[in-house]
């Protein structure tokens, strides 16, 4: 049986490795939160040197890029929880914030997380 801290260390460990593999950096700092039938990462990231460029020469080409990035991390993340977790995910959400660095990503679960723990969550 795993408890929630182990889940929360192997979320973040893999978030950090999915980070590393598209933007060839980890993540500065992150933390992650159960709340019901959701995993939220609130995490800082430092913004990949080619989309500052393309953020103050052509930002519309930065904001399609960014989306794109977007678009695959979710699969990722999505493929990686399912295999390492078995997750019924319903919906990845990510968002970030160019001038903070601050990146917010919403995994809703088909079920509450204590049903996968089979523990009750120590929050």
């Amino acid at each position: 049986m795993t408890s929630a801290g182990q889940w929360k260390q192997d979320i973040l460990r893999i978030y950090n490795e999915i980070n590393k593999k598209l933007f060839n950096t980890g993540v500065r700092q992150q933390k992650v939160d159960f709340v019901g039938n959701k995993i939220i990462i609130l995490s800082i990231n430092s913004r990949v040197p080619v989309l500052k460029v393309l953020d103050t020469h052509n930002a519309s080409a930065g904001r399609e890029i960014n989306l794109v990035l977007h678009e695959v991390f979710k699969r990722e993340i999505r493929q990686a929880f399912m295999d390492e977790f078995q997750l019924n995910i319903k919906a990845v959400l990510k968002d970030y914030d160019v001038e903070t660095e601050y990146s917010g990503t919403i995994i809703i679960l088909e079920k509450d997380l204590e049903h996968y723990l089979n523990v009750t969550l120590e929050l």
